[in-house]
């Protein structure tokens, strides 16, 4: 995917996700999300912080210093506190078509972060999205990109080395050892360090990565 089709996929993510928020009850605002420092409200809280102007983000890391995560955690619970639930879903309406992204990072981070939290957000919910394979490859590659450094930190590490990852829902297969098969949604999560559809892989390794999941070397 080149650029214009990388935000075209974070475009529709954003209209869908503002959708879906639009429809939920109260109480599942308050829901755990995936992300274990989050509800429901402080992933979507964090979605719209692209939008602040920088004065106002440098004012969060000024605010709540220490490393990035923290501040981004931080600033996320903050902002969700003053924002209500209609002025979120309006945030995430008028950030289609916005094109930009956090300092030093790219489009592709806008990506993995549209689908990540969008799966964050739907499955504590019981709400199973259909997320393009296409945009879950792309997202899935650059996330392998990393090589486990640099902005792979913000991810809860799973030991996918010594594995080849095959879809069975897209052309798309990394790495080489012991199979392990999934949709590209269940593989992404994977990646991303979110254990919740571990149970749905297959494959001869996937049994062994299972395990090394939960009794790490």
């Amino acid at each position: 995917m080149d650029t214009t089709e990388v935000w075209a996929a974070v475009d529709d993510r954003r209209h869908a996700l503002a959708e879906l928020l639009g429809r939920l009850e109260p109480g599942e605002w308050d829901r755990q999300s995936l992300c274990e420092a989050w509800t429901v409200r402080e992933v979507a809280a964090h979605l719209t912080l692209v939008r602040l102007p920088l004065p106002r983000l440098f004012a969060l890391f000024l605010q709540y210093p220490g490393s990035t995560n923290r501040t981004i955690r931080d600033g996320s619970k903050a902002l969700a506190r003053r924002m209500t639930n209609e002025e979120i879903v309006e945030a995430l309406r008028s950030m289609v078509g916005l094109h930009h992204h956090f300092p030093g990072l790219t489009c592709r981070e806008a990506l993995i972060d549209s689908v990540g939290h969008t799966l964050d957000i739907t499955l504590p919910l019981g709400r199973e999205v259909e997320l393009p394979t296409a945009a879950l490859a792309e997202a899935a590659d650059h996330v392998l990109s990393y090589g486990g450094r640099g902005n792979a930190r913000v991810f809860r590490h799973l030991p996918t080395e010594g594995f080849r990852l095959v879809a069975t829902d897209h052309d798309w297969s990394r790495g080489s050892g012991p199979e392990v098969t999934g949709t590209m949604a269940d593989l992404f999560l994977v990646l991303t360090g979110r254990t919740v559809h571990l149970d749905r892989l297959g494959g001869e390794g996937a049994d062994r990565l299972r395990d090394a999941v939960v009794q790490p070397a």
